[in-house]
């Protein structure tokens, strides 16, 4: 397999931003337990971030 290219990885780094974006302005409205796995899902997603910006990285 080879390595995705810089347009795709710029792609999902939008997306996968803009899904955490999302995550951050509904956690106010969240109750107390929808925080603890919104915190989950929201941290899952800054690793996904930092891995993809890595691979970024890599590929310039």
């Amino acid at each position: 397999m080879t390595a995705p290219d810089a347009t795709k990885l710029l792609h999902d780094l939008k997306s996968k931003c803009a899904s955490l974006k999302s995550a951050a302005e509904l956690y106010k409205d969240c109750s107390p337990a929808e925080k603890k796995e919104m915190l989950a899902l929201m941290t899952a997603a800054a690793d996904e971030i930092a891995g993809t910006v890595s691979a970024l990285a890599k590929a310039s």
